[in-house]
């Protein structure tokens, strides 16, 4: 009788165990195949494209000889730009999202394009499949550590228009480090400050910032996050800068009181 038991046991734990073992070879082929249902659409990447304010720099007509802030996405020159930073179409634009800095197109400054990297995997996938004309999945994308002060400091046009900033508006000192992340950054594309940037968007000039008497605490938070603080905003995320530099720029701004007359 003890001799049945122990057969029926072993013979139930080698059941269980091929099982398990046969469970573990199917999960692992199924993660070597791409998952249909889990691959990025077209039609919502369309929609990512739109309430994300994509075109308002990629597909702006641009004016008298003025040129769009952002590179047209047609297929070909993507494919041409992927081929020349050593990626496949898919992952080049994927990284263009979210790390913006890695690849300048050629005629473009980098860091002029913030990175999206705060969208969700999904709205990701969407989007790339979207730009690139059939379903993409990814896998997790580089991020690249920013280092705005340094490439400020390193462009002779990004120092000439700080020095300007700083004499048309009479900054203090505290504000100068602040100055550089908004001169290298791409706020000017839709902001303007001192003069410089786009004059015919919506975006509020931020040249008097210090009159609406927001505190550094409030303007961190909207920078991180321009949606939790006014759903809808249209405004990308900046929290990949890092709070440190998020509070330089919140300090520049509550010490924009206005240029001299």
């Amino acid at each position: 009788m003890g001799s049945f038991r122990r057969n029926r046991a072993a013979r139930i734990v080698t059941a269980v165990g091929c099982a398990v073992l046969f469970a573990g070879i199917v999960a692992a082929i199924g993660e070597g195949r791409p998952d249909a249902s889990r691959a990025g659409s077209p039609e919502r990447g369309r929609t990512v494209y739109l309430t994300r304010g994509c075109g308002g720099c990629h597909d702006a007509s641009p004016v008298g000889d003025e040129r769009p802030a952002g590179p047209k996405l047609e297929k070909a020159a993507m494919a041409r730009n992927a081929a020349a930073a050593g990626k496949t179409l898919g992952p080049y634009v994927l990284e263009s999202i979210v790390a913006p800095r890695a690849f300048a197109v050629p005629g473009y400054v980098s860091g002029a394009m913030p990175s999206y990297a705060q969208l969700s995997k999904r709205e990701l996938d969407d989007l790339v499949s979207y730009l690139i004309g059939k379903p993409f999945t990814s896998v997790p994308a580089p991020r690249i550590p920013p280092r705005p002060l340094a490439a400020c400091d390193a462009s002779a046009r990004c120092r000439a228009t700080v020095a300007a900033w700083r004499k048309k508006a009479r900054l203090p000192k505290s504000a100068i480090p602040g100055a550089k992340l908004v001169a290298v950054t791409d706020c000017r594309s839709c902001h303007v400050y001192a003069g410089s940037g786009a004059t015919r968007s919506s975006a509020p000039d931020l040249t008097r910032q210090a009159a609406r008497k927001r505190s550094l605490a409030w303007l961190v938070r909207k920078l991180r996050c321009p949606d939790c603080v006014r759903p809808g905003s249209g405004m990308p995320s900046y929290a990949e800068l890092g709070n440190a530099n998020l509070r330089r720029i919140a300090v520049f701004l509550r010490a924009s009181k206005g240029t001299r007359r």
